[in-house]
Parts: C-alpha cells; sequence; structure tokens
C-alpha cells in the first residue's frame, strides 16, 4: 500500500541476478584505468552518467546485464580484457511517480504492489481535464514502452482484473483530454476516489 516514510526493503545487491532500481548508488572501478571510475546515482530516467561514455541505461537491468554492457562499450577505447568492480548500493526507499492531470503531482513511497485506482487516490484524485481512457504507466525508466491503461472502459464494464497493477520505480502519467463532457469526467473521478476509500480494487 501507499506509505508515508521510507520503506525498508532487504536486497543482495551483490547478486549478479539484483535488478538495478531507480535511486541506487553504483561505484564503479576499472582496473588500470581510473579516468572511468565513478560514483553515480540512477536518474530517474533510469539512466547514468559516466565519464568519456556519457548516458548508459541503467535501471531495470540486472547486474550482470548492466555489467555486459558497460564492457561493451569501454571495448571502444580499452583493448584486451576488461576487469572492472561494480558496487551497488540500494538506497531501499521504493517509490512511484505520478505526474500530469492529477491533484498532487509527487513521487510516493511505496512497499509493495499497489492498484492504479489507488495511486491515483493518493495523488488526490484527478483533475477535471483528466484523460482516463489513456492513463500510462512507465516501468523500467524509458527501457519498455509504456503501458496504456484505459480507466473508464474497465470501471464501466465492472472488470478491474484488466486493470494493471503499480509496481515500486514505475512512472504513472495521466493526459489531459481537451474535449471532455463535464458530468461524464466528475462522475468517474469521484468513483475512483471513493471506491479506493473502501478499499473495492485491493
Amino acid at each position: 500500500m501507499i506509505q508515508t516514510g521510507n520503506i525498508q526493503e532487504p536486497s543482495d545487491t551483490e547478486s549478479e541476478n539484483y535488478v538495478i532500481r531507480v535511486g541506487d548508488k553504483i561505484n564503479l572501478v576499472v582496473w588500470g584505468y581510473p579516468e572511468f571510475n565513478a560514483q553515480v546515482q540512477v536518474k530517474e530516467n533510469g539512466f547514468i552518467s559516466l565519464p568519456l561514455i556519457g548516458e548508459l541505461l541503467t535501471a531495470g537491468l540486472t547486474k550482470q546485464q548492466f555489467m555486459e554492457n558497460l564492457k561493451e562499450k569501454l571495448s571502444v577505447y580499452i583493448t584486451g580484457e576488461i576487469k572492472l568492480n561494480l558496487d551497488i548500493t540500494s538506497i531501499m526507499v521504493q517509490r512511484v511517480t505520478v505526474l500530469g492531470a492529477v491533484n498532487r503531482q509527487d513521487n510516493y513511497p511505496i512497499n509493495s504492489e499497489v492498484s492504479l485506482i489507488e495511486v491515483l487516490s493518493s495523488a488526490g484524485g484527478v483533475t477535471m481535464d483528466a484523460d482516463l481512457r489513456r492513463v500510462k504507466i512507465i516501468r523500467n525508466g524509458l527501457r519498455a514502452k509504456p503501458i496504456e491503461v484505459d480507466l473508464i472502459e474497465n470501471i464501466e464494464k465492472g472488470d478491474i482484473s484488466n486493470i494493471p497493477i503499480v509496481k515500486p520505480g514505475d512512472m504513472v502519467y495521466v493526459p489531459k483530454k481537451h474535449n471532455i463532457i463535464r458530468e461524464l469526467s466528475e462522475f468517474f473521478r469521484d468513483a475512483i476516489f471513493l471506491l479506493s476509500l473502501f478499499r473495492v480494487f485491493n
């Protein structure tokens, strides 16, 4: 559920299968090539910025996948075997970012997967000009295609099982709709708020 404080979750950052997340801190040491050494933090867009290499997609990759990609980039500058140490420090705070036509755009700490309805409710609900037919869930930074959700269709059908859940690290974007029917917008805005309060969608 949505939390108001930091969430502490165990994570084995030493494992090659550890999935790097937004906010993780990375300490990189390239043996024999100190010009590539860096201490960076994974940005909200899922990338890090490294000396000479530039922007590199990181969030959503396992530690092993990231190291393989990094070695490929470094091979442009380094001949022969590339040896590197990669230490990751997880900040242990998982968040979902809510942007667009909502009343409170912000980062919200969460400790588990939650319903999209609950996320929108925590953001104060949607605005009058929100387009609830094209709500987007952006996962793994810019790595994957956004998940587009038609909330109105699902609510009208009374079938909430098709509404995707929101995971830690996701970004939820609610676009604006220019030509709306006021009554319909008000109905679904209030329905989302009230139904989430009563945990109908949990």
